[in-house]
């Protein structure tokens, strides 16, 4: 049983996930990760020339999300991303460097991912799975081939990528450690996301490879990779509240527009509120919200986007006791 693993290649990495599923790592396993993971992708274009289109900079800063929500589930145990702090921020930073007169893209994962170990409040073999799957799903050509292989089968289309013996062993791994880890299938969906994303900012004749290895060219994406459709959760937000600002109803039996702010996070949310969903109190009580600024209990039902509330609906207000 292993208390301190150094993993410091993909081959090692494969090695430690095999053990871990085969019981042989300790769940009191405290990983380090020394210059690995690292996402090395190329493209291949006219507009590639040492140079980033703006096109292609939007799936990069999803990504960046992606990890401030591994970090938050690891130590907060939420993926509210609102609990970072700046340094937590500076900390997680992703940087991608481009290599001088080619189209290179390079960026280190190690160093953040350390950051999330060492404030994990996760056992060891959890954050193992989850980091361990992760970084595969970002950086293992053999974990692209796959994201191709289901895309193409979903489209009716001959699979035009090939697993060897090693590689189809190592696949079945990853099968296993999402079955081991929850939280690491939920970031699967999220990661493939963020390949469609990609791979749809290629135009026709660009050509993406991973670790040198070709794996799609934007023409084939245009076929095969829909635009990824999300889809808003509906969530609770309820607490103490300060009413900004209420905008009253233009016609007779419209919604009240209230901007709030939960004390407990400082989340803003444009809430809707109808006079017909409201006893006479709960209405006294939003007028006199918008002649100044109130404090109040309200319980709020809304649509979350991601990160994103994008719309809300009041359920009840009332003042603090």
């Amino acid at each position: 049983m292993n208390d301190a693993v150094l993993i410091s290649s993909e081959e090692e990495a494969w090695e430690v996930l095999r053990k871990a599923i085969e019981k042989e790592i300790s769940d009191t396993v405290t990983i380090t990760f020394q210059n690995w993971p690292v996402f090395d992708i190329t493209i291949e274009g006219e507009d590639f020339n040492g140079t980033i289109p703006t096109r292609i900079m939007p799936p990069i800063l999803d990504l960046q999300k992606e990890i401030h929500r591994i970090y938050c589930k690891a130590r907060y145990g939420s993926e509210d991303t609102r609990k970072l702090t700046h340094n937590e921020k500076l900390q997680l930073e992703l940087i991608v460097s481009i290599r001088p007169g080619c189209t290179k893209f390079t960026t280190e994962f190690f160093n953040v991912l350390n950051e999330i170990v060492k404030n994990s409040n996760m056992s060891g073999t959890q954050i193992l799975f989850l980091l361990l799957g992760v970084s595969m799903m970002i950086t293992s050509t053999i974990l692209w081939k796959d994201w191709l292989a289901a895309k193409e089968r979903a489209h009716g289309r001959e699979v035009s990528v090939s697993l060897s013996e090693e590689e189809t062993k190592r696949l079945a791994l990853i099968t296993q450690a999402l079955t081991e880890s929850h939280t690491l299938k939920q970031n699967q969906e999220a990661i493939d996301v963020f390949k469609s994303n990609f791979s749809r900012k290629l135009e026709p004749a660009d050509q993406l490879k991973v670790n040198e290895q070709p794996i799609i060219n934007g023409e084939k994406a245009l076929e095969i990779v829909p635009l990824p459709k999300q889809e808003a959760k509906e969530i609770r937000i309820d607490g103490e509240f300060i009413i900004n600002e209420v905008k009253f109803p233009t016609e007779f039996g419209g919604k009240y527009r209230l901007s709030v702010t939960r004390l407990s996070d400082d989340t803003n949310v444009m809430v809707d509120a109808s006079p017909d969903a409201l006893d006479p109190e709960e209405l006294s009580i939003i007028r006199d919200g918008g002649f100044e600024v109130k404090r109040v209990i309200m319980q709020i039902n809304a649509k979350q986007l991601r990160d994103t509330i994008t719309s809300a609906h009041l359920v009840t207000i009332c003042w603090p006791r």
